[in-house]
């Protein structure tokens, strides 16, 4: 089969197009022919496990695509069946993906769309909602939100009765574009003043969950615009990772401050995450409420190509290969 590989280049880790062969199934694995694959931001670090392995360098964390066949403890799938989900080695033309990660596809997704979901899903529901705690009625705002997991996010709290949705970007434009899809606050970064924005929505109470993808330089600024016990939780760190915090700040307020990544976790933890979410948005997928935005698709032979799209960070939603 064809995949693309985490590779040595001239100038640095690159990606190689090559011929691999097919993986073999575990117990728990759906060996799935892949449709679509949905770029992530854990993919430009282009991470090489083993030079002499090319099988173990495939790239990518997230697949949509047809069940080929199932392992012996496989439950609740079967061939034929149309599936999406988080798994490794994804930029290849068949994946293995644990049944307990998947997600079975709603017949209104095209095999693009469910690119999209798995990982933002997962994402932004044990953000919000595991380590977030938000409630119903909760206001909600999200750092960066134009890139990657933050509109998805947006539909999230959404779904869930936030009360508020705010978001920020540097693009006025971008911000427009997602009031469609439920962002009630547009705040432009380096524009508008955040704290004084998030104040005046929520009648000076402030916000009750905050979401940063953007990290340094934001600290201060999402701890003036919170809440009382407000709950400030660290996905991303697209502006770079160190900051400077005032403690007092974080006392008086007596504000809970949450990182989060899946690079830590066990598979019985993602699989608990991946349980988590289908819980509570399943139904809203399936109805068709959730809209994933796609801002672009690329064929597997071009994916260096897309990946260099991503790392110009001008795309809104998510980044898709088409197998």
């Amino acid at each position: 089969m064809k995949a693309a590989i985490n590779a040595k280049g001239a100038n640095g880790p690159t990606l190689e197009i090559r011929n691999v062969p097919d993986p073999t199934p575990g117990k728990n694995d759906l060996l799935v022919a892949v449709k679509a694959i949905g770029l992530n931001r854990a993919d430009l670090s282009r991470a090489i496990g083993n030079p002499d392995n090319p099988d173990a360098n495939i790239a990518g964390m997230e697949v949509a695509g047809e069940v080929i066949s199932v392992g012996a403890d496989v439950k609740g799938f079967a061939p034929g069946d149309r599936v999406m989900s988080m798994t490794t080695r994804a930029y290849a033309e068949k994946a293995l993906v644990d049944y307990r990660a998947g997600f079975r596809m709603p017949k209104h997704l095209s095999f693009v769309e469910g690119a999209a979901l798995p990982v933002f899903i997962s994402t932004g529901h044990d953000a919000l909602v595991s380590n977030g705690e938000l409630k119903k009625g909760d206001s909600v705002l999200i750092t960066g939100v134009t890139a990657g997991v933050g509109t998805t996010m947006i539909q999230i709290a959404k779904t869930l009765g936030a009360s508020l949705v705010a978001g920020t970007s540097r693009d006025a434009s971008k911000l427009t574009r997602l009031k469609d899809v439920g962002l009630d606050l547009a705040i432009v970064a380096g524009k508008d003043n955040l704290a004084e924005a998030c104040m005046a929505a929520t009648g000076k109470k402030g916000i009750d969950v905050a979401a940063d993808n953007v990290g340094a330089g934001m600290l201060n600024d999402l701890m003036d615009a919170a809440a009382v016990k407000g709950r400030i939780v660290s996905i991303g760190r697209l502006g770079g990772k160190a900051d400077q915090i005032d403690l007092d700040k974080i006392a008086l307020k007596r504000l809970k401050l949450i990182g989060v990544t899946f690079r830590t976790r066990s598979p019985e933890e993602k699989f608990e995450i991946t349980r988590r979410a289908w819980a509570d948005l399943g139904s809203a997928i399936a109805s068709g409420q959730f809209k994933p935005i796609v801002d672009r698709t690329f064929t597997l032979d071009e994916a260096l190509a897309a990946q260099d799209y991503m790392r110009r960070n001008t795309h809104i939603g998510k980044i898709v290969l088409n197998v």
